[in-house]
């Protein structure tokens, strides 16, 4: 079995979507993954997503976006927010579905969301499906190969099981020397690097150490 993790980002815009450039735009909130996304077949998809910031200001911006036809959003630990919304697709996402569609891979969940408004997507497979698969972009997209190789679904790929922001707090805790023994920095020290609060970090940290320990014990 094969897995290859893909940057997908717009070229021409902030986002795929404009919910999502409302979300890169904003300063209170940052769209961390895509934990479901359902094609509804009828012009919507219903998705589970997660940000992190302030949650009132995600869900004004949910209900100021015409294309949300409803929301609901809940508020996790720290200044984590999920919410669940079916949404008005565009012809860019449209196009993203029917290629997704005949595609014989399977697209590993979460989606990670970056600060651009760029996806970083895993596919899973046989060589001879990812043989028969291209990665043309459409306009408007450019497509970057991050990593390929044989998908190893347990403790293989520790790192890449996390989101792109977890990794960037855990490599800024490693940096700053908060392993260290005896530690050598706080939770505040990693915040001021990366630029969030120390209680967004405690959490990135501790959904770090979750994955990296449930991989390791199976």
């Amino acid at each position: 079995m094969r897995y290859v993790t893909l940057l997908v980002r717009p070229s021409d815009r902030e986002a795929f979507h404009p919910v999502g450039e409302r979300i890169v735009r904003d300063p209170a909130v940052t769209g961390e993954a895509i934990h479901r996304l359902n094609d509804l077949g009828d012009g919507t998809v219903s998705m589970l997503a997660e940000v992190s910031g302030d949650a009132d200001r995600y869900r004004g911006i949910l209900a100021e976006s015409p294309e949300v036809h409803e929301f609901t959003v809940v508020e996790g630990e720290g200044e984590t927010a999920y919410g669940y919304s079916r949404t008005e697709t565009n012809d860019l996402v449209e196009h993203m579905l029917d290629r997704d569609r005949g595609r014989a891979l399977v697209r590993e969940m979460p989606i990670e969301l970056t600060d651009s408004g760029a996806q970083r997507v895993t596919l899973v497979g046989t060589r001879e499906a990812f043989g028969r698969t291209e990665y043309d972009p459409p306009d408007g997209v450019e497509i970057e190969i991050e990593r390929t190789g044989d998908y190893r679904p347990e403790g293989g790929r520790l790192v890449d099981g996390l989101t792109a922001r977890q990794r960037e707090v855990l490599e800024a805790a490693v940096e700053v020397g908060y392993y260290e023994t005896p530690r050598q920095a706080t939770q505040e020290d990693v915040a001021e690097l990366v630029g969030c609060s120390p209680a967004t970090v405690g959490e990135h940290l501790q959904k770090v150490e979750r994955s990296v320990f449930r991989s390791l014990v199976g």
